[in-house]
């Protein structure tokens, strides 16, 4: 670690070790200079503020935890490209990252933000649009992300549906107009959490422009679909199950599938790059 570097982050431990103390007691202030401030406010004032006070302390503690995380992430770029980051993308980043130290997905994606936005190799790449991208994430959004990141940012899906076969005058039959969605958008991280939230995911990363959804064209890789449409099997057998349950009418309906994928966008690609991909080294 350069030398520092070395020394910011021992700056860095000391503040750790100091802001706990401030956290675990609500009643001592904040700063020092708070304190002195408070104690000209009458008593039912005092203690009004109180949460406001260990808000302040929280947020003093968090932003030491941003800071120790940071020299983590730039110890192996040199000193000399280790820069002050552009206000308009750190005051924000900032500000959010103090208010998500509870969840180590949102975390991690701000300070590879603030990283990248410190290191002059990567700081042109980092977009302002980025900080906002992120307050609209949720730890799951952030996980799936990952996951496409992890699959050479292309996953297959499968639409299931229950259609309604009708004869042309040929006497062929053709794809009736009449479509009963089963299990929509189906993709191998579904049972890595549970599907109902796995749409939500899905629905918010295309409405940020971060993915896009294409459907009726297939991935070439052999096999893809086969393995997901066995691992789908039960779940689907379920839902076409309870939807007959409820409609009695789609017993005269038979399986249909849709072959597609989830891919990122160039936006999305990009942003991963910054937030997600450690490109640090």
């Amino acid at each position: 670690m350069p030398e520092g570097l070395n020394q910011l982050a021992k700056g860095i431990g000391k503040a750790i070790e100091t802001v706990p103390e401030v956290y675990d007691d609500g009643l001592k202030p904040a700063t020092q200079e708070t304190g002195k401030t408070l104690a000209l406010i009458p008593r039912t004032i005092n203690a009004a503020l109180v949460p406001l006070r260990k808000w302040i302390a929280v947020r003093e503690y968090n932003l030491a935890e941003t800071e120790k995380l940071l020299a983590e992430k730039l110890a192996h770029v040199s000193a000399d490209k280790i820069v002050t980051p552009e206000p308009y993308v750190a005051v924000p980043a900032i500000q959010a990252i103090s208010y998500s130290m509870d969840s180590i997905e949102l975390r991690n994606l701000y300070a590879n933000l603030l990283a990248n936005a410190m290191n002059i190799d990567t700081k042109e790449g980092v977009h302002p649009a980025y900080v906002d991208i992120i307050k609209q994430l949720s730890p799951s959004d952030a996980l799936f992300l990952q996951h496409l990141c992890n699959n050479g940012m292309c996953i297959p899906t499968i639409n299931y549906y229950l259609i309604k076969y009708e004869k042309t005058t040929h006497l062929e039959f053709i794809k009736g107009s009449t479509r009963k969605p089963i299990l929509p958008r189906y993709v191998s991280y579904a049972n890595e959490m549970p599907y109902d939230i796995l749409q939500v995911c899905i629905g918010n990363l295309e409405r940020l422009g971060l993915i896009e959804v294409e459907m009726g064209n297939q991935l070439t890789t052999e096999n893809v679909y086969e393995l997901l449409n066995s691992e789908a099997s039960e779940i689907y057998n379920e839902a076409v199950d309870y939807a007959q349950s409820l409609d009695s009418n789609l017993n005269s309906f038979e399986p249909y599938q849709e072959h597609g994928y989830i891919n990122l966008t160039v936006f999305g690609h990009s942003f991963c790059g910054i937030c997600i991909d450690n490109n640090l080294s």
